[in-house]
């Protein structure tokens, strides 16, 4: 059994999907080009092949993963096939692939006649949520459509006792699909409200790109355990999202033990479940936002606090990833069976 494995760049060491193989020792892995002389030759195929796949992010070190897949009979998964799946959809071994984007970004990907005749070139097709689970059960048997959740690292994850109460810190992390005018407007209310009482940090890349609050602080590329300290340190995670299927950042912090006020959008829903671990707001609406943030602020140093912040631990560890290899082993089963 196979899988590609090209790294995201800006994940941290412990976070990100390909974290699954960790926990997979019966798959082998198929990375992109691995020397200085393989990378000079994955260019240069590059500028010849990249010209025929539609996909609007496909760099040359995923254009070698694909092309060893699409060399190999073995079962195979490709983990990410928003921007790894193209020419191996023509390899003679059977392939699952697993999708990221949520339906109306996988819309933009490609047009309707692209994926009608993609998607059924993949033997199994992985989502992560519900909605793309509808996506792709118009495109192929309701059968090949397995939803399994993105999983997190709950060993690396970890709390570290109650956050200190003195000046809370309101946390925000992360980039793709962000709502930035909801941040700064929910940001503008607590300051007003709070002053500087509580604190504001964004983690976020591309910070140059954009204006921010001028009492947030922003951090850009941190060490991993820079941002496990800064989840634990969080009173809460807020988190306003344009669309979502899984995220990585509500994952995270979930496992340190802090609660997300975050956007009710895509599939948040599937990995917060309805407890308290997080309180869920409507889309673009910053005063929910906001009372969503102030709800668990008030809850500083109380019991409520504690529990609150012990159920965002169990939420995560329902996705640990163990268990989430545990549920794809059912799919390579179904992949060497053909």
């Amino acid at each position: 059994m196979l899988a590609s494995a090209v790294r995201v760049p800006w994940h941290t060491t412990h976070g990100g999907y390909d974290r699954l193989l960790d926990h997979l020792p019966e798959v082998r892995p198929v990375t992109g080009p691995g020397g200085p002389l393989a990378a000079r030759v994955a260019r240069l195929t590059h500028r010849v092949l990249a010209r025929h796949c539609p996909l609007p992010f496909y760099p040359a070190e995923h254009l070698a993963a694909d092309l060893r897949l699409l060399a190999s009979r073995e079962a195979a998964h490709v983990l990410y096939g928003d921007e790894q799946y193209w020419f191996s959809r023509r390899r003679p071994g059977p392939t699952a692939v697993t999708y990221h984007q949520p339906p109306a970004r996988l819309k933009q990907l490609l047009p309707p006649d692209t994926w009608r005749e993609l998607a059924p070139t993949a033997a199994h097709i992985v989502v992560l949520d519900t909605h793309q689970q509808s996506f792709f059960t118009d495109l192929v048997p309701a059968e090949r459509v397995h939803l399994i959740p993105h999983g997190i690292d709950t060993t690396a994850f970890t709390p570290a006792g109650q956050p200190t109460t003195d000046r809370p810190l309101v946390l925000t992390v992360g980039w793709w699909l962000r709502n930035w005018t909801v941040l700064d407007t929910v940001h503008e209310q607590l300051h007003h409200r709070y002053g500087n009482t509580i604190e504001l940090i964004v983690v976020t890349r591309q910070a140059s790109t954009r204006p921010w609050h001028r009492t947030a602080s922003i951090l850009e590329g941190v060490s991993e355990q820079t941002l496990i300290g800064l989840y634990r340190r969080a009173a809460v995670m807020l988190l306003p999202l344009e669309d979502a299927t899984a995220n990585n950042a509500l994952l995270e912090a979930l496992a340190c033990g802090t609660p997300a006020a975050v956007t009710d959008v895509g599939g948040i829903r599937h990995y917060t479940g309805t407890s308290q671990a997080a309180q869920l707001t409507p889309p673009g609406d910053a005063d929910a936002a906001t009372e969503a943030v102030e709800k668990i602020l008030a809850e500083t140093g109380t019991t409520a606090q504690t529990a609150r912040r012990t159920l965002a631990r169990e939420r995560a560890e329902l996705f640990a990833w163990p268990l989430i290899a545990d549920r794809m082993r059912a799919v390579y089963r179904l992949l060497e069976q053909r």
